[in-house]
């Protein structure tokens, strides 16, 4: 029996149900063969961004296959039935967040593949922290950025551009309320600000002078040093004491898990 797995989504979608995937496959104790897909979203190889992944029976491949090259459900619906012939179960987008863990939908055992694509987490047991090590260009940048970070440092991140529900449900006004809040509970507070749109930076920069550290590199998903910019401010979020995060946002859940660190949402009161 072998585990494929094609992560899809942006980077953290990806992180995510690849270390899900690792959880299913120990569960199987079987192999697993990840196919990563440079595509629009997310221009970048892995060994671009991460080092090797070193976990026994795990085999990550930079994909060139037609068949395996799926992002999303178009991707998925054009060769639905080639997958289904050169794998014995073919699971697409489950997530535990509608339907649970994974593993009521398998089968005991396998002869053949089983295929699983997803954006999502696909069971609760897993672990992400130590699987993802950034490539050292990015290390030491990561380095040299949190060496600067005292123990009251708070991560921000705030989702904008093309994420609807964490624009609506995580305003700006939100963030700043609960910024306030922590300075009053800790003078000496200072917060690392992550977002993919300049202006908000600018804005938490005004509003709080001195106390906010953010980087005004390109957040491009669609350009290698945009992803690169990603993965330094994700594992720069990590190592903050903690992280107000955006509503319906991977990344600010994946920062703190990497972590291991608490996140509190930025949530607004609909009522």
């Amino acid at each position: 029996m072998e585990i494929k797995i094609i992560p899809t989504g942006g980077l953290c979608n990806r992180l995510r149900a690849i270390a899900t995937t690792i959880a299913i496959a120990k569960h199987y104790n079987c192999s697993l063969s990840i196919y990563w897909n440079n595509s629009r979203g997310l221009k970048a190889n892995f060994a671009d961004l991460f080092e090797p992944i070193h976990i026994e029976k795990v085999h990550l491949i930079e994909n060139t296959q037609w068949l395996y090259h799926i992002n999303g459900t178009k991707d998925y619906l054009l060769r639905k039935w080639f997958l289904r012939l050169d794998n014995e179960q073919v699971v697409f987008n489950h997530s535990i967040y509608r339907e649970g863990d994974i593993y009521q939908k398998l089968k005991s055992h396998y002869k053949g593949n089983l295929l699983l694509i997803s954006c999502y987490p696909m069971c609760t047991d897993y672990h992400i922290q130590n699987i993802f090590v950034p490539k050292r260009d990015l290390q030491l940048r990561i380095d040299q950025i949190t060496s600067s970070f005292s123990k009251n440092m708070i991560g921000v991140h705030i989702r904008r551009t093309d994420n609807i529900a964490s624009i609506k449900s995580s305003p700006i006004d939100v963030f700043v309320h609960l910024m306030q809040l922590e300075i009053e509970k800790e003078d000496t507070v200072k917060f690392y600000v992550a977002s993919d749109e300049e202006e908000v930076k600018k804005e938490l920069q005004d509003k709080f002078p001195g106390r906010v550290i953010t980087l005004m590199d390109d957040t491009s998903r669609d350009s290698l040093e945009g992803m690169k910019f990603a993965v330094v401010d994700l594992f720069c979020l990590s190592k903050t004491k903690k992280i107000l995060g955006s509503v319906a946002s991977s990344y600010s859940q994946i920062a703190a898990e990497i972590g291991g660190i608490k996140i509190e949402y930025a949530k607004c009161n609909e009522n």
